[in-house]
């Protein structure tokens, strides 16, 4: 599956992108998963992590999927996601969440982390000297 959601250190939930995503189900999967937490009625955060994220081609049509898909949340009354890290380890993919972002503003606010190597499993401290580039992407 290309998204892994794991609820276990609620409000935070690490989502883990594996692979890439290959068809329409997959990106329903990881939409359904989201809108769950909005069902949920309680704020919460997101950490992504693109570790095990292939850097094969990705369809962009994904990418505006992703984009409409936050347009459609955005439509919501209450917003429960609060913030968002994505730690990141390849150039394409940093792009192609920039390209997104830049198509649609987030629902809250992002920190987008490029790093040279992976934190070893979720490590919340990050050395500065593994950054590559960070930005913040307001809402």
């Amino acid at each position: 599956m290309f998204a892994n959601f794991d609820y276990s250190t609620f409000p935070v939930v690490l989502v883990d992108l594996s692979g890439t995503i290959n068809n329409d189900a997959q990106f329903t999967h990881f939409t359904e998963n989201w809108l769950k937490l909005y069902e949920e009625q309680r704020e919460f955060e997101f950490i992504f992590e693109t570790q095990n994220m292939s850097s094969a081609f990705i369809s962009p049509k994904y990418c505006l999927y992703v984009a409409f898909f936050i347009r459609s949340l955005k439509k919501k009354k209450i917003q429960y996601l609060k913030k968002s890290k994505i730690y990141v380890y390849n150039k394409y993919i940093f792009r192609l969440l920039k390209f997104i972002f830049y198509i649609e503003k987030p629902v809250a606010p992002v920190e987008l982390i490029e790093l040279r190597k992976p934190r070893f499993p979720y490590d919340p401290s990050l050395n500065i000297n593994n950054i590559i580039q960070k930005e913040y992407i307001s809402n």
